[in-house]
């Protein structure tokens, strides 16, 4: 009977090894993965400040900004029906509510390789709207990898530049009872995405973020900011009716493009494990824009050795191309502190799956395996044969 036993538990041991040597190798990598029940709030704090007057634009004097409380709440689902085996879809919507305007609304859509948490270039990934498809491959967002390392950065994506922003280490602490690395991205001066221009320009009571902001500006536009550089405008206008040829002073009533620029300075708590973010404690941005005045100067260029004309235009010239970007708006919010522990909640119940399929599982498996697998060798090894002398 020992004998039976002790193979049969033998084999049973052998068995559970094995499973737990597959589970390791197959399970765990169909198990832990990017989830399809995604389902997540998030509710920030801050306030907007506008450097421009909303209403016509024109920039206001320093000291007279408009400052307005503001919340903004952000959802991330999952889209359960574009799922495959390797592919997740999600969708994102942030929701602006600045004291006095219509609520602004931003809908965005990622498509993510489920194990490695990098976007990828699909069709179905746009931002602002579902014809502005944006190839974000490699980049992380709106999830850091699966064991966020703090020995690296990562390329983050943001959808205001269309282009990612690098985001480093900052520090680890505790928060709400579990480890965070806090990471940092920033940057400055960068192009706004052609399609987030679009959706500036539209009316604000469109409510898709739209603040009727202009692309494009005339010269007569410009005359106050020319004249808070100390330029006499009505001279200056007067002196080029005198000089311009008709054909260049209908070319100076052209329309002058405005390029919108967006800075960024941005800290984050991660959850490793998950690499959910659980806390942003500081996120400060802002819109400035910049006069081109590249055609204009083509024109004006002309008559660069004219000699009353010429000085004057050598100075304006210097006086705009060393001007600064007008700033538009800027925003600064933090996570509140009951999103913070709500996120940290979901991160730990996520956390707490990932524990069970790549350690509690495989690891009960070998050492229950391992134990069978010692008594059965145990009670089936016996004493050595007696012989008669």
């Amino acid at each position: 009977m020992k004998g039976v036993a002790s193979k049969i538990l033998i084999g049973l041991g052998i068995a559970l090894i094995l499973a737990a040597i597959l589970w390791w190798a197959i399970a765990v990598n169909a198990l832990v993965k990017l989830p399809d029940d995604i389902n997540s709030t998030t509710e920030y704090t801050g306030d907007m400040t506008f450097y421009v007057n909303p209403l016509n634009h024109q920039p206001l004097p320093e000291g007279q900004e408009m400052k307005f409380n503001m919340q903004v709440e952000r959802t991330v689902s999952s889209i359960k029906d574009q799922y495959n085996s390797s592919t997740g879809a999600l969708s994102e919507e942030i929701v602006f509510n600045i004291e006095g305007f219509p609520a602004q609304n931003y809908k965005f859509s990622y498509v993510l390789d489920r194990k490695n948490m990098q976007n990828k270039n699909d069709s179905r990934a746009w931002a602002w709207t579902p014809q502005d498809v944006m190839e974000r491959s490699p980049s992380y967002y709106p999830f850091l990898p699966l064991d966020t390392s703090k020995d690296q950065s990562y390329s983050v994506w943001k959808n205001e530049i269309n282009d990612s922003v690098n985001s480093e280490f900052v520090n680890e602490e505790e928060k709400d009872g579990v480890t965070v690395y806090n990471f940092k991205g920033s940057f400055a001066g960068k192009d706004v995405a052609p399609a987030y221009v679009d959706v500036l320009s539209q009316s604000a009571a469109g409510g898709q973020g739209g603040l009727g902001l202009p692309k494009q500006v005339t010269f007569q536009d410009i005359g106050p900011q020319l004249a808070a550089q100390g330029v006499d405008v009505n001279g200056l206008l007067a002196l080029l009716n005198q000089k311009l040829s008709a054909a260049d002073l209908q070319a100076l009533q052209q329309p002058i493009p405005l390029n919108y620029l967006w800075d960024m300075d941005m800290e984050t708590s991660i959850e490793p494990k998950t690499g959910a973010p659980v806390d942003v404690y500081k996120d400060a941005e802002s819109l400035s824009a910049k006069t081109d005045f590249s055609q204009l100067a083509a024109v004006l260029a002309k008559y660069a050795q004219d000699p009353t004309l010429g000085p004057v235009l050598a100075k304006l010239q210097s006086q705009l191309s060393g001007a600064e970007p007008q700033k538009i708006f800027e925003y600064s919010y933090e996570q509140t502190d009951e999103s913070v522990k709500k996120a940290v909640d979901d991160a730990k119940n996520q956390s707490g799956k990932i524990n069970v399929a790549k350690v509690y599982i495989p690891w009960a498996l070998l050492i229950v395996g391992a134990l069978i697998l010692i008594i059965g060798l145990l009670i089936g090894g016996g004493g050595a044969p007696q012989t008669d002398d």
